[in-house]
């Protein structure tokens, strides 16, 4: 079973209510994540090599987390 290690995001948390519990401990592939943010793969690549989304690794594989997605959904960045 491969490992998750988490990037963390220098980013501050948006003001305002603290965003739901609920999205802790959930990921998204990078191209979902493009999809909800109405943005293209390649962009939601260079938000998370800029340090604004937050990643978690599963192998090869890049996801990420449900919750800094909905973080910069909700700074209307997007």
């Amino acid at each position: 079973m491969a490992t998750r290690t988490a990037r963390r995001s220098p980013a501050a948390p948006p003001a305002g209510r603290p965003l739901p519990r609920v999205f802790e401990g959930m990921s998204l592939p990078v191209r979902s994540a493009a999809e909800l943010l109405g943005l293209t793969p390649w962009t939601v690549t260079r938000l998370i090599d800029r340090g604004v989304l937050e990643t978690l690794y599963c192998g090869p594989y890049r996801y990420v987390t449900l919750s800094s997605v909905m973080a910069y959904r909700r700074l209307g960045r997007s």
